[in-house]
């Protein structure tokens, strides 16, 4: 069973981070399975354990106890074990990249131990964590993000404008609509996208409408899928369920059952 406290980050974060997770699982054995959809978000996940309690069935390795991961363009397979214990900062596209400056392509569909491209810092800041009840957890990861975003950074092209009109348009929205609505090329917006997002515009957008479909799926459970089709801009019945069985490896009728109960909690 997972247990799980969300909360809002500071104001002034909130155009880089989305929310903060505080997630433990107190299974006395063996371990759970859970399989999670492509999503577009990335995590700096700290791990208030001692490590090995998530174990990645994709790269058939255990993640460090430290780590960041995502975004995901395909179904991931996770296995957690009793003790798991983590505090997890979800970002905003792009909000990785504009607080570190963390090349995203580096986290693509795999985990990447935090400290190997954050440094020692990671394991001060998770001891301190460990001494510290909740509020105190939200006040010290807020102050250091909060001091990291006074560090200068190099100038780079901000792509919010791009990220917000695929967005808005629930990712029907093509290439050519993009370099003209922000005046930027297709190749300028590729490099740009790759960067900050770990993902092309085109393979963002994709992911979006898919996410956008799955969140109304969850709350229109009597949709008709050909309704579901013409609401999210696919081309038939047949293009969805295909779209659905590549990113996901399974149907749509499988969905509630393939869908973790820890993967809808990580959704607050």
């Amino acid at each position: 069973m997972f247990h799980v406290h969300a909360f809002n980050p500071h104001p002034l974060l909130r155009h880089c981070v989305d929310s903060y997770l505080i997630i433990s699982a107190d299974q006395s054995q063996g371990f759970i399975e859970h399989i999670f959809f492509p999503q577009i978000t990335q995590s700096l996940v700290f791990g208030l354990d001692r490590g090995s309690t998530v174990y990645d069935c994709n790269r058939l390795e255990f993640s460090a106890t430290h780590f960041i991961v995502g975004p995901n363009d395909i179904a991931c397979r996770t296995r957690i074990f009793p003790g798991m214990h983590k505090m997890i900062i979800r970002f905003t596209p792009g909000g990785l990249y504009k607080i570190f400056q963390l090349p995203a392509r580096s986290f693509i569909n795999r985990s990447q131990d935090a400290v190997k491209f954050l440094g020692k810092q990671i394991i001060g800041i998770s001891r301190q964590l460990t001494e510290r009840d909740i509020s105190g957890k939200i006040e010290l990861i807020d102050n250091w993000l909060l001091e990291q975003m006074k560090t200068p950074k190099k100038p780079h092209r901000n792509i919010d404008d791009a990220i917000q009109l695929i967005e808005r348009n629930r990712g029907n929205i093509s290439l050519r609509e993009l370099e003209e609505s922000t005046f930027t090329t297709k190749r300028t917006l590729e490099r740009h996208f790759l960067e900050q997002v770990g993902l092309y515009p085109k393979s963002f957008s994709r992911l979006v409408r898919f996410c956008a479909m799955i969140h109304y799926l969850e709350s229109n459970l009597n949709v008709k899928w050909q309704q579901l089709a013409e609401i999210f801009g696919y081309y038939d019945h047949s293009h969805l369920i295909h779209e659905f069985k590549t990113l996901t490896g399974g149907s749509p009728h499988h969905f509630f059952s393939a869908k973790a109960s820890f993967e809808r909690i990580m959704q607050i």
